[in-house]
């Protein structure tokens, strides 16, 4: 299975073009429906005095081994069901901009080739980098509690502000 991300934009997922802010309903069935609901409230109200308010409200499809291939990802979406977040776990070929990008090769050479074509990364959290022209993180297995330094998650949103310190 492939992917090209499409900065600003979306994303290609083999033929179909899905759109940052596409609704729920018609992204599930541009993928055929292959999706297992997540959907979960994340309780922050003990931390604020009881404060309901600062509650996240996860909203989330999960994608695995769709079209016959053994392949993981997310598919996260805002409180209105517009997309907003694509997170690719493994078993996907990246594309951005014409750079292949593959997981379980070492992230040290994804960094390489990213930024030999001017985009330029900083470090976010250990072994996690953002690539803030693109709209991506990309992070190896260690930062995300496995063992080794391949690609292992790669992460492209409509907005990055959350991820960008003031």
């Amino acid at each position: 299975m492939k992917i090209e991300i499409l900065p600003n934009k979306g994303f290609k997922l083999n033929s179909d073009i899905i759109h940052w802010n596409d609704d729920r309903k018609s992204v599930r069935h541009n993928l055929k429906n292959q999706h297992k609901e997540d959907d979960n409230v994340i309780e922050l109200s003990q931390f604020f005095d009881g404060d309901t308010s600062h509650n996240i409200d996860q909203k989330r499809d999960v994608y695995k081994d769709i079209n016959g291939t053994e392949n993981f990802f997310f598919l996260n979406y805002d409180k209105d069901n517009l997309l907003s977040e694509l997170e690719l776990h493994y078993g996907i070929k990246v594309m951005i901009y014409n750079i292949k990008l593959e997981f379980e090769k070492d992230i040290n050479i994804c960094l390489k080739q990213l930024s030999s074509k001017g985009y330029e990364f900083k470090e976010i959290e250990q072994r996690n980098y953002l690539f803030e022209k693109l709209k991506i993180t990309i992070a190896d297995s260690t930062s995300i509690g496995g063992d080794g330094t391949e690609l292992s998650y790669l992460y492209s949103g409509r907005t990055i502000e959350h991820l960008i310190e003031n």
